[in-house]
């Protein structure tokens, strides 16, 4: 498994696209001037999504769809966490963006409250400004979480893959939800669940982890062990399917407006418990 040290040992960045790869630059960037460019990528990435969330929900007038949307762009920071120079402290400016947006979100929510801003009519189910202050913002602290404490690591992986396959069920239910259940703490208030969500958060969850271990090269194996690279496959995939069900069933069972919380926390043991059992 592909961890911190391993990768401070190694270096890398952007560095090992634009220098070593590509022969773009005549000497490799610092450390610290690595760290920065990579940062500014990450901004210059959330921008458009979020101009792009915006127009989804302007476009279209289904407010879920530029939640998830946003929500599963968010996701994919984990992408850029191989621009990222490990040999220098500024590796921990991989969460710049949610940092950021952690404040804008409590801002937003608990004191401007302007249903017409456009973070909440993007982020929001209702155009409710406190809602910024549930999903949303849970959101980003996970991912703060995320990015200083399990940064480069299977555990951080399999957690924001967990919250691909939240955001592929959501979008599932709406679009093909036609057996409908309701679960005793995920059913409170108008929220529902459906079989075809479910099996989308199971299959999102495994996609969402194939997608960023083959990106960021970080390997997922079985009881968080070594493995053989003639093994690694056969191995990926039958731990994608298993954490992909229980996503699945975190999903529907999780209380509704923490489920973010509760998914990620629940990921998280799971992958220890696993660990535990070596």
């Amino acid at each position: 498994m592909t961890t911190t040290s391993t990768m401070i040992e190694g270096g890398g960045g952007l560095n090992a696209i634009l220098f070593t790869k590509l022969h773009l630059l005549q000497r490799p960037l610092s450390p610290v001037m690595n760290n920065v460019y990579a940062t500014l990528l990450t901004i210059l990435y959330v921008k458009i999504v979020l101009e792009i969330g915006s127009y989804v929900r302007s476009r279209y007038d289904v407010p879920e769809l530029s939640r998830k949307f946003v929500h599963l762009a968010a996701c994919s920071f984990v992408m850029f966490w191989p621009l990222f120079d490990p040999n220098h402290w500024g590796w921990r400016l991989n969460v710049t963006v949610p940092v950021v947006m952690s404040l804008r979100l409590l801002y937003k929510g608990a004191i401007l409250k302007d249903p017409e801003d456009e973070d909440v009519r993007s982020l929001s189910r209702t155009s409710s400004p406190t809602e910024l202050l549930f999903g949303p913002l849970q959101m980003t602290l996970i991912m703060c979480h995320v990015g200083l404490n399990r940064y480069m690591t299977q555990t951080g992986i399999i957690v924001m893959s967990s919250l691909v396959g939240d955001g592929i069920a959501a979008i599932m239910g709406i679009e093909y939800g036609r057996h409908v259940y309701r679960a005793p703490l995920s059913g409170i208030g108008p929220g529902r669940k459906s079989i075809e969500g479910s099996i989308g958060c199971a299959f999102g969850t495994a996609g969402g982890m194939l997608l960023f271990s083959y990106v960021t090269g970080i390997e997922i194996s079985r009881m968080g062990g070594e493995v053989e690279s003639t093994n690694y496959h056969r191995t990926m995939m039958p731990m994608a399917i298993v954490y992909g069900i229980i996503s699945a069933v975190v999903e529907a069972t999780a209380l509704r407006n923490y489920d973010n919380l509760i998914l990620a926390f629940a990921m998280e043991m799971s992958v220890k418990r696993c660990n535990a059992g070596r």
